[in-house]
């Protein structure tokens, strides 16, 4: 679940906080570690989140049964969002549940937040469309509406936000890249599968030690770099220069320098996208320019011989 550019994104924020003086090494190094493994605790609360706001919808509805005198669509309400089987499958047929649990994700009911999330989502125009259908939902209706609702509600709620900064570090950070992560989940539901087999943690086995190698590497080589984009960088002094445009450009020099099974156009173009999230509007080319040039150099020196 954990990819390359997440483990990116996550080695350029602690190579940022070390270059401020903000954090020793040691403690970059456990940052690191509890930062990638919270990106993945926030993978399966997001996941255990759908069935819990489906089960806070089914808690309505009985509860608007039982009042004293019942409106007609409080008797006969439309369960159709309450018995999604989407919710009923992350809940019987994976581990997440379990996982969350034995993390102490789920040890409370925040009725505020859910109330919160299941009016934004009613007022969503895939909500009300999915509920006045003429037919009957199929599954992939069902997971079409959650992606929507991962989209354009998880992203954007205020009781949300300040749970997930609550409840973990680095979560309110993530949630953008993780909802990603979580819509890919959905996608690849199938209602026929006896077993819903999540991601695992990383990616790829040795996503871990690639992390924690590229992290080291820039730092340990940050003054070589440095040297460097400063020589490239016309009409640019190195210390005027914004810290995180730096930090993108070291980082990327690192991975391309020290990886020698990760092709220079791949790297290059993750940075960039970095650049375009992290620093302003026109760093972007800026990084690409100064990073195509150490390259072009690098090559005709032979220090990296790889494509």
């Amino acid at each position: 679940m954990i990819n390359r550019l997440l483990i990116r994104i996550k080695t350029a924020q602690l190579v940022y906080a070390y270059m401020q003086g903000s954090m020793d090494r040691l403690t970059c190094d456990d940052q690191l570690a509890n930062s990638l493994e919270a990106g993945y605790e926030l993978y399966n609360y997001l996941l255990a989140l759908i069935v819990k706001v489906t089960d806070y919808r089914r808690m309505q509805l009985e509860t608007g049964k039982k009042k004293f005198m019942p409106s007609l669509e409080e008797r006969r309400p439309n369960t159709r969002f309450a018995d999604n089987r989407v919710a009923v499958m992350i809940a019987e047929k994976s581990h997440v549940l379990e996982y969350c649990e034995e993390h102490k994700l789920l040890n409370d009911f925040d009725t505020e937040m859910y109330r919160s999330l299941l009016d934004q989502i009613m007022e969503t125009e895939a909500y009300k469309r999915f509920m006045a259908q003429a037919e009957p939902p199929t599954f992939e209706d069902e997971k079409t509406l959650w992606k929507e609702i991962f989209q354009q509600v998880i992203n954007n709620n205020i009781k949300l936000d300040e749970a997930l900064e609550e409840k973990r570090l680095y979560w309110n950070d993530d949630l953008a890249t993780i909802t990603e992560f979580v819509i890919k989940a959905i996608n690849k539901l199938k209602e026929d599968a006896e077993e819903v087999k999540l991601a695992p943690m990383f990616s790829r086995e040795d996503d871990r030690k690639f992390a924690m190698e590229l992290f080291h590497h820039a730092i340990d080589e940050a003054q070589e770099y440095e040297a460097l984009i400063g020589k490239n960088a016309s009409n640019w002094h190195i210390d005027r220069m914004p810290l995180m445009d730096k930090v993108i450009m070291i980082t990327a020099l690192a991975e391309i320098k020290n990886f020698f099974d990760i092709p220079t156009r791949i790297s290059m173009n993750e940075y960039i996208e970095l650049a375009k999230h992290y620093c302003a509007l026109d760093t972007a080319r800026f990084v690409n320019g100064i990073l195509d040039k150490i390259v072009k150099e690098w090559k005709k020196e032979g220090v990296i011989t790889k494509a």
